[in-house]
């Protein structure tokens, strides 16, 4: 079963050129086996965005199928190199 397609999606990919800007959804295709919205531009025109650069990336369902997980262990990674103290460097997270 095939979720809903929201109303409308912001784009939240910081590199996007559309980044923060509110969408009308209009459809889904895959372009390149990559899951895509087809979405209503700000100057009306239709096109396509990549689910992921959306917060319908964050939604749930079918389209975070291809995030990344960390594992039990590379959140240990993650918490050591973010962590203050010498192992960690100075605690900046940098």
């Amino acid at each position: 079963m095939r979720s809903s397609l929201p109303g409308e999606v912001t784009v939240t990919a910081m590199q996007h050129p559309l980044y923060g800007e509110p969408l009308a959804v209009e459809g889904r295709r895959r372009v390149g086996g990559v899951p895509c919205l087809i979405v209503r531009l700000p100057d009306g025109t239709p096109g396509t965005v990549e689910v992921a650069a959306t917060n319908a990336g964050l939604l749930g369902g079918e389209e975070c199928s291809t995030a990344a997980l960390l594992s039990a262990d590379g959140v240990r990674r993650l918490r050591q190199l973010l962590a203050p103290g010498p192992a960690g460097g100075d605690g900046s997270g940098t």
